[in-house]
């Protein structure tokens, strides 16, 4: 039995990975919504509060027909633009991986939305 009991250890060292994969994570933006928020700085002060990498989703949970979610880039960003936009997301509840390092930055672009604080940046870090 104790033969048998370690050549199953040995069986399982050997199958496992080493170092062991790190799992992705899925951040829901803002914690809960993607939506007009209370203080205008609500997106950027959460995604500030977080650290992402590379391999991670963005869950931008909203109502289709009522929001969107524009990756855009930094000048757009600045200005509530999306006038050559990277990625358009219509259907909520959207995720978006992250697939390289840098900074990504996502706008609404319903009605005024953007200006009224649906927006934010992440700094996406390596793994």
């Amino acid at each position: 039995m104790r033969t048998t009991l370690g050549l199953a250890l040995a069986a399982c060292l050997v199958a496992a990975p080493w170092p062991p994969a790190l799992a992705a994570d899925d951040h829901v933006v803002g914690g809960s919504g993607w939506f007009i928020p209370l203080s205008p700085g609500l997106y950027q002060a959460w995604a500030d509060n977080r650290t992402v990498y590379v391999g991670d989703n963005l869950v931008f949970r909203f109502e289709t027909g009522f929001y969107d979610v524009v990756q855009v880039g930094r000048r757009e960003f600045d200005e509530c633009t999306a006038d050559d936009p990277y990625q358009i997301y219509r259907d909520g509840p959207a995720a978006v991986q992250l697939d390289a390092k840098g900074a990504r930055y996502y706008v609404c672009t319903v009605g005024n939305y953007c200006s009224l604080g649906v927006k934010m940046y992440v700094i996406v870090e390596p793994r």
